[in-house]
């Protein structure tokens, strides 16, 4: 006799065929709504007939999607909150829609050939697809094996995506007749891979080429490109009531996050989140004077702008000159610098030091209940990156003000000099403002900002170079092998010689990166007399330092695709590279015998 299945399990059974065939449909319907709002931008043309069609083809989109995620709203337990449920419905988007139309039905807009309405709806359709993307790379980590191979893939997919969008011809301001022109493919890929790679480097003036569109564009790269694509996928997968990343994928963003362990991620995720939050809206809050002149929503823009870029140490303005001018300006020289620092100084140090002080709180608070525990220690790793950064800040300032008050003008103020020499020394380490002429700087002051962006920010931050932790183990090494000691050791603590050798490695690959990138500047170029520029260009790409000496504008097409190349290598880091590249180790069962060589 043949045994039939209970019902509740062909019911079960029945409802994940239909969840599958939905989820198809709305990736089907994402795919096709972000066509449609490419098409809108102005990225296809078409004629008037047409545009009608996909206006309700946008509509059609939208609709399915919002039909499919309602569904599996209604299908979800109903043990978890409604919140939890609209969560991982993933419910928000299409709720912001729908309140969206309703808005537009009050204000008598409601006709499916008006922009607004169609406009919304493109909106909200492409946030969509960049969350699902998002989510895909989240996914992604949690399969694969390799986080340098995933790290390196997630921002090439980016930079692509904003490619493709910098070239829609609504991201260029209109022509004197109404009508747009899209971006030459080689200036969408620079600006776009600067902006993800947070360098700060431009051919075009980001703020007279780009229309306010283009301007969003380039603030997405930078914030993703700031924190990283892995990491927002990991904030959507927290955000959306996930009960808990995998194990592989935690695994993946504990190496990425520089955690010793994978069970704290998720709080190490929140704690970036808030902290990043925080800062961010601070900043801007603390940037608004600086625009007082402009009308307050392009005021409030300009300020969340500009902070956004100086946390994430983008370097993008939009001022076409930048701060050029403006060092005396107490928006610049403070809250500016400080958003710079912060956002060098690594997320890891961010989260020690956060916890440092909560434990600190908690034992005033409550002094009898943590009485006999030991005091909480700042790990090496922080220690080391805050004490470096410190000496960098001052010993960059110091021979800034040095160098170029030697052939100041007559009548410069002294506070116009130090407030310039304290913001050049911020700068130079991978933000990319600029309150003076970076081109008329001294010869041995350029020197100075090629040593000082080389070495850049700090492990896990938004900043580049070969990072300050890897030039202060080098250091600490040098100091060893000076003493006569065979290992190197800080604040009663042992460096692994295996993270020693790295540091080493690092600092040569770097050099031989910025020598070899200079080497092809001066043949492409043919202007040997701007040697020491092309070293400052090569430098500030791979440090991702974003200043320049007043020639990235003019670069041949050859120089501009091996600035591109450099400002992605400076990014993911030369170590990644090697380790995406380099097969697994399958552990050598025999060592050869030892024998010394010469050093000199």
């Amino acid at each position: 006799m043949m045994e039939t299945q209970p019902a509740p399990e062909r019911l079960f059974q029945k409802d994940s065929a239909t969840l599958q065939k939905l989820i198809v449909a709305e990736s089907i319907a994402t795919v096709v709504g972000v066509f449609v709002a490419a098409a809108h931008a102005g990225f296809l043309s078409s004629s008037a007939v047409r545009q009608a069609e996909l206006n309700w083809l946008v509509f059609g989109a939208m609709f399915l999607i919002a039909a499919s995620r309602t569904w599996r709203f209604f299908k979800l337990t109903t043990r978890r909150s409604l919140f939890g449920r609209l969560l991982e419905a993933q419910m928000i988007l299409p709720l912001l829609w729908f309140v969206g139309m309703l808005v537009l039905w009050q204000l008598n807009v409601f006709a499916i050939k008006d922009r607004y309405f169609v406009g919304w709806s493109d909106i909200v359709v492409s946030i969509t697809a960049l969350v699902g993307v998002l989510l895909m790379c989240r996914r992604l980590a949690a399969t694969t094996r390799n986080s340098a191979v995933l790290l390196i893939g997630s921002f090439a997919v980016i930079i692509t995506l904003g490619t493709l969008l910098l070239m829609l011809p609504a991201c260029r301001p209109p022509l004197e007749d109404g009508t747009r022109q899209s971006a030459s493919w080689n200036v969408a890929l620079f600006t776009a891979t600067s902006a993800t790679c947070v360098t700060g480097l431009i051919v075009e003036p980001t703020g007279s080429y780009w229309s306010p569109l283009g301007h969003a564009v380039i603030f997405s790269l930078f914030q993703i490109g700031g924190l990283g694509i892995l990491t927002f996928g990991a904030f959507i997968a927290v955000l959306t009531g996930r009960k808990g990343l995998q194990f592989r994928e935690a695994g993946t963003l504990s190496e990425m996050l520089d955690s010793e362990s994978v069970n704290n991620v998720r709080r190490i995720l929140l704690t970036i989140l808030t902290f990043t939050i925080a800062i961010e809206a601070i900043g801007a809050i603390s940037l608004m004077g600086l625009y007082g002149h402009l009308p307050l929503r392009q005021q409030i823009w300009h300020a969340v702008f500009h902070s956004v870029s100086a946390f994430c140490n983008a370097g993008f303005s939009l001022n076409d000159d930048g701060f050029l001018n403006m060092g005396v300006h107490w928006q610049v020289w403070g809250p500016l610098t400080v958003l710079i620092i912060l956002g060098g100084l690594g997320f890891p140090v961010v989260n020690d030091v956060t916890n440092k002080f909560r434990a600190l709180f908690a034992r005033r608070r409550n002094p009898k209940f943590h009485c006999g525990t030991p005091s909480p220690r700042l790990t090496v790793h922080s220690r080391l990156v805050l004490i470096t950064t410190v000496v960098l800040l001052v010993f960059g300032a110091a021979g800034w003000f040095v160098l170029e008050t030697l052939n100041a003008e007559p009548n410069s103020s002294a506070y116009r000099r130090v407030a310039d020499a304290w913001f050049q020394s911020v700068t130079f380490r991978t933000a990319g403002f600029n309150t003076v002429d970076h081109q008329m700087m001294q010869p041995a002051t350029k020197l100075l900002a090629i040593f000082l962006m080389f070495i850049g920010a700090a492990p896990g931050s938004t900043g580049g170079g070969v990072k300050t932790l890897v030039f202060a183990v080098t250091m600490l090494n040098v100091w060893s092998v000076i003493r006569g000691r065979n290992r190197v050791e800080v604040f009663g603590r042992r460096i692994p010689a295996a993270q020693v050798a790295r540091s080493l490695a690092m600092i040569a690959v770097g050099i031989l990166i910025i020598l070899l990138t200079t080497g092809l500047l001066v043949i492409f170029e043919q202007n040997s007399d701007r040697f020491l520029d092309h070293l400052f260009e090569a430098t500030s790409a791979f440090g991702t330092a974003g200043v320049s000496a007043g020639i990235t504008g003019g670069l041949t097409l050859p120089s501009q695709m091996l600035i591109c190349l450099v400002m992605f290598l400076g990014r993911v880091g030369p170590i990644t590279l090697l380790l995406a590249m380099a097969a697994e180790d399958g552990g050598a069962r025999y060592d050869y015998p030892e024998e010394r060589v010469s050093l000199g």
